[in-house]
This record gives structure tokens, C-alpha cells and sequence, in this order.
């Protein structure tokens, strides 16, 4: 039993959104949206959401920002990523050609066509772009990819697979360049606040840097499906994740070392790690293990516990030779709450 981390060097992930109802009654009131900081404009049907999310690449952590408007059954999406230095030195056909097997990958779809285009709208700002489709199952993506100053950019219109959508032709030929102006953070929106973040429902606490963002998945083991639930902090190119696994019925009668051990082992594969240190730990009654993990790029920081059935993960992820400062603030932080009963 372990925690996965998706990695994605170099490609810029994709949104998949799926919506199932039409709302063709809906009138929309088509507006040109533009970004100094992100150094881009296009035409939305409303005012496109802003998400942020880190993806891991190359040994470092990139911020991928998506602006996101609907029409319909249509999603309209804009995503930009600055991969600095590294963006402007690589070698663009080479990025572009990650990015978009990232993007395909992602989805889990095939690509239909694809061709090399260029933005030429003025200002003139030299770039390097492809156009291409893909479909999925269930969803057609036409998406626009466009590497400019080490910035790549990617414009997308999503439909349900046997749809064509009028407003996604008129939001890709509407998407052009503009010179950047980057953000400057002001020192208070930076400041990170540590604090604890009890969970009763998964009956433990810990301290993050910022509100932990939830998540669920279904993992596969050789006692079958469990789901598991995991709490998600960044700071800078540092992630502090608590994951939570009840086994139930299965863990009756096995020997909890064995399960600690696999939990320990599978967390240093999926990282394709070696083990640097290992300690055995208690937590009152429940046993657990801290170790540390090394891989060609990435340092792992980890305590597991059993605690009955449950199956409790803290761990810090972070770039080779650059643990946090937080690590064992994080780690220390963990408690078991009156809420959890061992089953």
C-alpha cells in the first residue's frame, strides 16, 4: 500500500471535464479576457476561473495556471506554465512534442490529427506551435500548443466525443500572445500559515503550510480495492502529504510489521528510491516506521503507522539534496484523534 505521485516532465496537463447536461438555452455574453502576467488574451463566453496546481518536472516543481470558462456542454480552457530557464534553453521541438504526448497521455486519448502552426497576431512575439485533435472514450479535445519564451501555453476546447462545437473555433482563433508583465507577490500573499488541520471522519490531525487539498482514489492490492484519501500541502518545491488507508476486515489477524513493512516498500518503488535511513516508531500502542528515500531526483521523508485497521502515511516530498526546513515539523505534527476507533 502506497502513495503514487504522477510525473510529468515537461508536459503541461490537460483538463479532462466532462459535463452532462446541455444548457443550449443559455445565453452567453462573449467577452476578450486578457492576462498581462500570463502574457496571453482570448475570447470567453464568461468570466474564466482561475486554478492553480504544481506539476513535478525535471527534478524541480512548475506552477501551471488554467483559466477555465463553459458553454454548454463545452469547456474552454487556457493553461499556462513558465518553465524558465529551462524553457528557453531546451529545445523546443522536443518540449512541444513532451508536452503534447503529456497531454495525451493524461486523458488516456489518441491523437486524430495534429499539424505545425504559428502565431503571427501582433505584437510579434517569435513562438513555436502545434494545432492537433484527440479523442478519448468519451471526449474530442482541439487543442492549440504554443511555446513562447520558455512559457508554454495551451488553448483547448473539450466536447463530449460526437460534438463539434461553433464557439470552440471562434475561442482558438481568438487566442493570441502578449508581452509579459509578471506578477510581483506582495510579501502578505506569499506568507504561508502553519496550523492544524484536525480530520475526524479519518480520525487524525496535522499541521500544513496552507490548506491541504483532498483527494480520493481507489488502489488495487493483492487483498483487493481499498480507497484511499489523501491531504495535499505545497510550500515552494516541498510537498506535505498525510494519505489514509482503512484495510478493515482484511487486516485481521495479520502481523502489522508485515503490513508497515509493505506499505514502506511500495512507497520506495513507486518512487523508484533506495532506502537511505530507517528507525522503527511508536505511537502510543501502534507501531510505525520513519525513513528516508532517495532517488536520481527526488528525497522522500516518511513515517507510516497502523493504527487498527487504518493505515496512516505522512510524507514529505521534496528535489534530491533539498528537504524542507518543515520536514520534521510536518512529521511531529501528526496525532491520532479520540474520533478514530480501530476496527
Amino acid at each position: 500500500m502506497s502513495l503514487t505521485a504522477n510525473k510529468i516532465p515537461f508536459a503541461i496537463a490537460v483538463l479532462s471535464l466532462w459535463f452532462a447536461s446541455a444548457l443550449a438555452a443559455q445565453t452567453y455574453a462573449w467577452k476578450t479576457f486578457s492576462s498581462a502576467s500570463d502574457g496571453f488574451r482570448a475570447e470567453f463566453p464568461t468570466e474564466p476561473d482561475l486554478s492553480k496546481t504544481s506539476l513535478p518536472g525535471s527534478g524541480e516543481r512548475y506552477e501551471l495556471r488554467s483559466y477555465t470558462a463553459e458553454s454548454g456542454s463545452t469547456a474552454l480552457s487556457v493553461a499556462v506554465c513558465d518553465y524558465g530557464a529551462k524553457g528557453v534553453s531546451g529545445n523546443p521541438e522536443q518540449l512541444l512534442a513532451n508536452a503534447e504526448q503529456g497531454s495525451l497521455d493524461h486523458v488516456a486519448a489518441h491523437l486524430v490529427s495534429e499539424e505545425r502552426i504559428v502565431l503571427r497576431q501582433p505584437p510579434a512575439i517569435p513562438n513555436r506551435a502545434i494545432a492537433f485533435e484527440a479523442e478519448s472514450d468519451e471526449l474530442h479535445f482541439s487543442v492549440h500548443m504554443v511555446l513562447a519564451g520558455g512559457v508554454l501555453y495551451q488553448a483547448m476546447v473539450t466536447t463530449p466525443r460526437q460534438e463539434r462545437s461553433t464557439d470552440g473555433v471562434r475561442f482558438l482563433e481568438s487566442f493570441s500572445l502578449l508581452p509579459r508583465t509578471p506578477a510581483v507577490a506582495s510579501p502578505t500573499a506569499m506568507a504561508l500559515d502553519w496550523k492544524p488541520y484536525p480530520y475526524p471522519a479519518d480520525g487524525f490531525s496535522a499541521s500544513f503550510p496552507s490548506q491541504p487539498k483532498v483527494q480520493k482514489q481507489d488502489i488495487l492490492t493483492d487483498a483487493g480495492k481499498f480507497e484511499m484519501r489523501t491531504y495535499d500541502s505545497e510550500q515552494g518545491s516541498a510537498e506535505f502529504i498525510a494519505a489514509v488507508c482503512d484495510y478493515g476486515q482484511t487486516a485481521q489477524g495479520k502481523d502489522p510489521d508485515t503490513l508497515i513493512a509493505n506499505a514502506e516498500k511500495g512507497a520506495v518503488n513507486n518512487l523508484k528510491a533506495h532506502l537511505v535511513s530507517e528507525r522503527s516508531l511508536r505511537l502510543g500502542t501502534d507501531k510505525g516506521v520513519e525513513f528516508e528515500a532517495d532517488s536520481d531526483t527526488s528525497h522522500l521523508g516518511a513515517r507510516i503507522y497502523l493504527a487498527g485497521s487504518v493505515l496512516y502515511q505522512m510524507i514529505v516530498a521534496s528535489p534530491l539534496n533539498a528537504p524542507p526546513d518543515d520536514t520534521a515539523r510536518f512529521l511531529d505534527s501528526f496525532q491520532l484523534l479520540p474520533t478514530h476507533v480501530a476496527r
